[in-house]
């Protein structure tokens, strides 16, 4: 009798034993609780809204470029059309000189502004920068590489 007691109490057991695991394996299984859920959600969501504004803030620098471009071509454009009409406009000699030289030096200043824009970036370190393809070697290696080139040559 004693057997089939602890019998029936080990089948209990294993019974309720498996209920908790079923429930927890359902647990991880599913998801977690449903604040979980929510937050992750709301992240998701976060995500989307900072790609949006990345992809708006691209667009607007992009749109701000091409419309300072724009704008600089106008200005060429009103630049020369000045030029030209004071050479037939103005009788003055020293009011065409006057209009010339100013046109002059406002077009070397669109000319160097745009070349300034196009230069590559300098290195002004001391005496090795991150650009120098020493930067960072050790002497040691630095000595085994040339010993190593200086076999193969």
């Amino acid at each position: 009798m004693e057997e089939s007691n602890s019998l029936w109490m080990i089948g209990s057991m294993a019974f309720v034993g498996g209920i908790l695991a079923g429930a927890i394996l359902y647990r991880l299984v599913k998801g977690g609780t449903p604040q979980q859920n929510r937050l992750e959600a709301q992240l998701r969501n976060m995500e989307d809204q900072f790609k949006d504004y990345q992809d708006k803030v691209s667009d607007h620098f992009s749109t701000t470029a091409h419309l300072v471009n724009k704008l600089t071509e106008s200005y060429k454009d009103v630049n020369e059309h000045l030029a030209a009409s004071s050479q037939y406009l103005c009788n003055d000699e020293v009011t065409k000189q006057r209009l010339s030289d100013s046109l002059l030096t406002s077009n070397t200043l669109l000319s160097s502004a745009a070349d300034d824009i196009a230069q590559p970036p300098l290195d002004y370190s001391d005496s090795k920068g991150t650009l120098s393809e020493e930067f960072g070697v050790l002497k040691e290696d630095l000595s085994n590489t040339q010993k190593m080139e200086a076999q193969r040559g």
